[in-house]
């Protein structure tokens, strides 16, 4: 008999079992509820036998159920093994299939790896090239006007196009803030640059009039000297006091020259601390003015950012308003719906057991309303 003829069904009796449960039937009949007296030989006697009847009886069953249990226990591991073998040839065929697949989700992993670097490196390039532009600003710090035309004209030159991508606008925006700066800049050089000239063409100036003083006054120095060296011997006690007159008057005219440069000097430096003071109130002036602009631009950055938030928020409250709405909706269709079938039965038990015909009525038309 083959394995599959000896296995049971799991609600039928074993039929190998039948005579140890008839025996057991048996001697429950003679012996179930009796107490042996085993204080004495006969119901100590009596009770070893009944003992050993029950042995025999369980070892008997033991030895059925492994006689019985041995072909259903090699039909299991054969059932293993051909599931174990047929596993195998499975994987012989799944295996390379999924390590295609998987080759594919790596090549596409791969691939979306370079295509977000290849994406960063081009965000990267356009970002340092409109930091180029704006590191003109920089560069043009203490730079002549003619450097600083220079940095004008470079930047002038760069072209903002389409190469530029999303970010042309920020280009031609840092491009505009770059051109605006630099030509402030070059303005204020240029105002400098011509005060120090001015200044300095002041100074040569009085320079050279000082010199022409000094050489005039040799000039007379030396005709005087000559003069008297011709009249020396008639004239020696005039000589002396000619020139006791001669050398307090230079020494006045001396006096006077060295007031007058003082004054002069003193003129010249109150006016080049007064001009110099000037250009740095306007310098000053024009700071405060880009700090006001840039902070007024900062502020209303912040209010377009708080009313973005704001307008966020209240869009993120009524959908979730909305959301908890038809959750709400949702479950109480869901409570009718699971409602619906119980009142369904209630009303047809209400039917079917009520002995009055008004009942029923009622009861049936509220079961087709329902229905």
């Amino acid at each position: 008999m083959n394995a599959p003829e000896q296995i049971q069904l799991a609600d039928a009796p074993i039929a190998a079992y039948s005579p140890v449960a008839a025996g057991l039937a048996e001697l429950r009949h003679r012996f179930d509820g009796v107490v042996f007296d085993v204080t004495t030989a006969k119901g100590d006697k009596e009770a070893r036998g009944f003992r050993k009847e029950l042995v025999t009886l369980r070892t008997t069953l033991e030895a059925k159920r492994k006689e019985l249990k041995a072909p259903a226990l090699a039909y299991a591991k054969r059932i293993d093994d051909e599931a174990k073998s047929i596993t195998t040839e499975i994987l012989a065929l799944e295996e390379p299939i999924d390590a295609q697949i998987k080759a594919e989700e790596a090549r596409k992993e791969a691939e979306r790896a370079a295509k977000a670097e290849a994406e960063r490196v081009r965000v990267s390039g356009h970002h340092e090239r409109i930091a180029g532009i704006r590191s003109a600003i920089g560069s043009a710090v203490a730079r002549t006007s003619a450097g600083i035309a220079g940095l004008i004209e470079s930047i002038e030159s760069t072209v903002v196009d389409s190469s530029f991508e999303e970010f042309q606008s920020q280009a031609q925006a840092a491009k505009d803030e770059t051109l605006l700066r630099l030509r402030n800049m070059h303005s204020e050089a240029v105002d400098a640059e011509a005060e120090q000239a001015r200044i300095k063409a002041e100074q040569e100036a009085e320079a050279a009039r000082i010199a022409a003083e000094r050489a005039e006054l040799a000039r007379l120095r030396a005709e005087a000297e000559a003069r008297e060296r011709e009249a020396a011997a008639a004239r020696a006690e005039q000589e002396r006091k000619a020139r006791e007159e001669r050398e307090a008057a230079e020494a006045e005219q001396a006096a006077k020259l060295a007031a007058e440069r003082a004054a002069q000097a003193e003129e010249l430096r109150k006016q080049r601390e007064a001009q110099e003071a000037e250009l740095r109130a306007q310098r000053e002036a024009q700071a405060k003015a880009e700090a006001e602009a840039r902070a007024a631009r900062e502020a209303e950055e912040k209010r377009l950012a708080a009313e973005r938030a704001e307008l966020r928020r209240q869009q993120e409250e009524a959908e979730a308003k909305r959301r908890a709405e038809e959750e709400a909706k949702h479950a109480a269709d869901m409570k009718a719906r699971n409602a619906a079938p119980v009142m369904l039965a209630a009303l047809r038990q209400i039917a079917e057991m009520s002995t009055e015909a008004k009942v029923q009525k009622i009861a049936k038309a509220a079961i087709a309303e329902a229905a």
